[in-house]
């Protein structure tokens, strides 16, 4: 699942800058989408639309070898807030506005560093690439949802749980695997799409 390396790049970004969410607004009426009758399909477009959302709250909660707990809104079209344990950051472009003692420092990062917060799956995957297991319908978050199991070549080779609403939208990402021999699991929920109040000020 390509939102680890990114989890883990952001907290090596955080520590080597000095050791030191809103409630949701309520979603607007959204007609259901018809559900594929190809799994993989149904996949695959809940992913591309979910990146052309123009806003979106993530939540992340990582068990395993570390504990971490963060949540990141994203404002088009690169707009990025973040909350970790060492606070809010923001991040606007190529640059990263380390806030820190009351000040505020400009930080240039990689280009694309959050770029994968956009979209589940490769920008460029195919149905062919992916195999998908549907898994019937859970809640998630007192909402109906699809539950799949995903596998790609480089982004989920060892599997990954995706859950999709009625409005073809991912809200919920599970990975369970190992890293330097320790098991791990992740679980990322999305929420507040296209969100107009969600605004990300130059700090």
């Amino acid at each position: 699942m390509r939102l680890l390396p990114a989890v883990a790049v952001l907290s090596l970004l955080l520590s080597a800058c000095g050791q030191a969410p809103a409630p949701a607004a309520p979603a607007a009426a959204t007609p259901p989408v018809p559900v594929a009758s190809d799994p993989a399909q149904a996949v695959l477009a809940a992913s591309q639309r979910f990146g052309q959302l123009r806003s979106f709250h993530a939540s992340l909660h990582m068990q395993g070898p570390r504990t971490l707990d963060a949540s990141m809104e994203f404002v088009a079209p690169d707009r990025y807030r973040l909350q970790t344990d060492e606070g809010v950051q923001t991040i606007i472009g190529d640059t990263f506005f380390l806030q820190r003692a009351g000040e505020v420092r400009q930080v240039p990062v990689p280009p694309g560093l959050l770029a994968q917060w956009r979209s589940p799956l490769p920008a460029d995957a195919t149905a062919a690439e992916l195999q998908v297991e549907a898994l019937g319908e859970e809640r998630v978050d007192g909402q109906s949802a699809r539950r799949y199991r995903v596998r790609h070549a480089s982004a989920a080779p060892d599997g990954m749980l995706y859950w999709i609403n009625a409005a073809g939208l991912p809200v919920r990402i599970e990975r369970q695997g190992q890293t330097q021999g320790k098991a791990f699991k992740v679980t990322v929920d999305y929420s507040r799409f296209d969100d107009p109040t969600l605004q990300i000020p130059v700090p």
